[in-house]
């Protein structure tokens, strides 16, 4: 009787393993006719302590319009590395001559801090208002929040 109630302690007590759910597909969604999408993201380098972003601009189809990544300096946020990236991304896409875009990031907080005007007391705020400088000479532009896989 013992033992058959020390099994029972025991079982009671393993944890079960989580049921795992598959995270659903995120994928890619083309612009409209004549818009364009400009993903962008920034990447720490554990080794060499180094950072990096990088831009890829795209067309309706799907189609590569441009490309670039280039190293930037380490910053102690990460959510400044992104707002760096995200300001590349207008930039680059200023360059190319496009002016119908939708800049994709996953970094929420940057996304928010441009769309809502919330960066006033955040170490990236000057990063902030450059951004919105830089797209008021776009016919369109819009920024989203994706999420990374």
């Amino acid at each position: 009787m013992a033992g058959h109630l020390l099994q029972e302690f025991l079982a009671a007590q393993d944890p079960k393993p989580p049921v795992s759910r598959p995270h659903p597909l995120i994928q890619w969604r083309p612009p409209d006719q004549n818009v364009y999408k400009s993903n962008f993201d920034a990447a720490v380098f554990k080794t060499g302590n180094s950072a990096g972003i990088g831009v890829i601009a795209r067309d309706w189809r799907g189609e590569a319009i441009g490309a670039l990544s280039l190293s930037i300096p380490l910053a102690q946020k990460v959510a400044e590395m992104e707002a760096l990236a995200c300001r590349r991304a207008v930039h680059f896409a200023g360059e190319i001559s496009l002016h119908r875009v939708i800049f994709e990031g996953d970094a929420a907080v940057v996304i928010n801090a441009i769309s809502q005007g919330n960066d006033a007391l955040s170490a990236y705020g000057n990063i902030i208002n450059d951004i919105r400088c830089l797209v008021a000479v776009f016919q369109v532009f819009q920024f989203c929040h994706v999420h990374c896989n």
